[in-house]
């Protein structure tokens, strides 16, 4: 594929391409409004980066032959095109897995209901991973499936009675993947959007198209990118995977629209991440007998797994007052460039007081020796959670990691136990201990830092929620029952997190650090 902006009519290279969309399933099965809009989106786009139709159209709802014969036809053109060609297979439709036996993509009019006869009637993905395994030449498999929940009896076994299958599983990632790039629609056991009707298109296949019609750079970017894009269509409810098994010699591969000039990647035309973390941990040095040098270690214990997780992560330690507000309204200024999809946590470890019904986090320096200097020299709770939902940013995360007990404010009129706190529009406030308690030993390592760390490194997507609740039984199974997490959630939409998972071989699992440098700070 030369350079974009060449001169010449087509690429240089061989591009073959076969583009299928089902959608006129039976009622039984469940009738789809876009796939077939989408594959014929998906054709333009496709078309602009120089590749050809094997059919000389897309496929439209096909029976199980007439995919078979497709797909045949598909992997013969490309073994006869030789390693230098590349393909690029797209599937818009119902698809599902098969307990112990793969996936499978389902096609029209063969079944009417989804029993056990609609596994015969369908075609393993397994089948065409094997077909273009044997080739040389790379491929691109973008899997747009599982677009409604299908209430298959298997499916169900393999879930545990009563519970619907939700989307394909995760590929082997083994021998029967060489040189291939993969894209599913959403993560694994999730449903994908098929869009509204009056949409046209679902987000997948709409963030496709968009890419394919850009400047050309490496399929790994393109794809990150409609990733991205998804996430932003959807405020993160459908997130797509991409696992990259290309051997070295075809890491490189650029797909894009070969018309258009070659454009480099600039920090300015990057993408802002949509998940901003901003991490600050106090020690208080200066207090010498109550200081907290744990918090250092609890503050990178977070840090690291948040950025693990795929958030953008500014890390302070030992924030004085006069400079707390200026890092709040830099990571604020982050979330807005993100746009309204954007999701913000914000952690602080440190010490923080209840006084007269309002809770204070304390800043970095000597302790206060009352409840005025507290109310003087620390940050009320309530107000940094009104200045972070300014953002605009669909949801807000503020762990607490507190409630640790010193001498002095226990005495003076305030408590180091918070109280509960209030109700506000798509945020989530979490304590390390419950409200109205503190920890037994504040100097040694924090125990909910610890637990929410590795809790929300899951090698599956975990909502906030779920994340809560199970930091709050770890903990209490660690402290014997001494330090029980209190959050609280008034989130419309849930909110997930999950590690980037990478193999141990040369292929990889994608994830924010795979891709370019995010734009420079236009905020210092």
């Amino acid at each position: 594929m030369p350079w974009p902006g060449h001169t010449q009519e087509t690429p240089a290279k061989p591009r073959i391409a076969l583009i299928m969309g089902n959608a006129a399933y039976s009622s039984g099965i469940g009738t789809l409004a876009n796939p077939v809009n989408d594959a014929e989106l998906v054709a333009q786009g496709i078309a602009s980066c120089g590749f050809r139709l094997v059919s000389g159209d897309i496929v439209r709802d096909a029976n199980r032959s007439t995919m078979m014969a497709a797909i045949r036809d598909y992997v013969d053109v490309l073994k006869e095109a030789g390693p230098d060609a590349m393909g690029f297979f797209y599937y818009s439709g119902h698809g599902a897995a098969r307990e112990n036996e793969g996936n499978y993509l389902i096609p029209v009019g063969e079944s009417d209901v989804l029993d056990d006869a609609l596994w015969d009637d369908s075609v393993s993905l397994d089948w065409l991973m094997q077909k273009l395994d044997a080739l040389d030449a790379p491929s691109v498999v973008a899997i747009d499936a599982c677009r409604n929940v299908l209430q298959l009896p298997e499916a169900q076994r393999s879930l545990g009675g009563g519970e619907s299958f939700r989307g394909l599983r995760r590929t082997a990632g083994g021998a029967g993947e060489r040189n291939m790039f993969l894209s599913f629609a959403t993560w694994e056991g999730e449903t994908a959007s098929d869009g509204r009707a009056d949409d046209g298109n679902g987000p997948y296949a709409s963030a496709l198209s968009t890419r394919l019609s850009k400047p050309a750079t490496t399929v790994r970017d393109m794809f990150e990118q409609v990733r991205l894009d998804v996430l932003e269509k959807t405020f993160q409810r459908q997130e797509p995977m991409n696992l990259s098994r290309l051997q070295r010699r075809s890491s490189d591969i650029k797909i894009g629209s070969w018309e258009l000039d070659r454009v480099e990647m600039t920090p300015g035309g990057a993408r802002w991440p949509l998940r901003q973390a901003l991490v600050i941990a106090n020690s208080y040095a200066e207090s010498q007998t109550f200081s907290l040098s744990g918090t250092h270690t609890d503050g990178e214990k977070v840090r690291a797994a948040l950025e693990a997780s795929g958030y953008s992560t500014v890390y302070v330690p030992d924030t004085e007052y006069s400079d707390f507000f200026s890092h709040v309204d830099a990571f604020i200024d982050r979330l807005r460039v993100a746009g309204p999809a954007a999701v913000g946590l914000v952690y602080f470890a440190g010490y923080g007081t209840d006084i007269s019904g309002d809770n204070y986090l304390m800043m970095e320096g000597e302790l206060p020796r009352n409840k005025f200097e507290a109310a003087q020299s620390s940050v009320r709770l309530g107000d940094l959670v009104t200045r972070l939902e300014s953002s605009s940013a669909q949801a807000i995360m503020v762990l607490a990691d507190c409630g640790r007990p010193f001498n002095g404010m226990g005495h003076r009129g305030g408590d180091p136990g918070f109280n509960e706190d209030f109700g506000r529009d798509n945020v989530v406030v979490a304590y390390a201990v419950a409200p109205g308690t503190h920890r037994l030993n504040p100097q040694t390592d924090s125990e909910f830092a610890g637990s929410f760390s590795r809790i929300i490194q899951s090698e599956d997507r975990i909502d906030i929620e779920t994340v809560m609740r199970r930091v709050a039984l770890d903990v209490q199974a660690r402290t014997d029952g001494a330090e029980r997490p209190w959050f609280q959630t008034s989130l419309d939409l849930p909110i997930f997190f999950r590690a980037d998972i990478r193999p141990e071989d040369e292929t990889t699992q994608m994830g924010p650090e795979d891709t370019y440098a995010p734009p420079s700070d236009p905020y210092p």
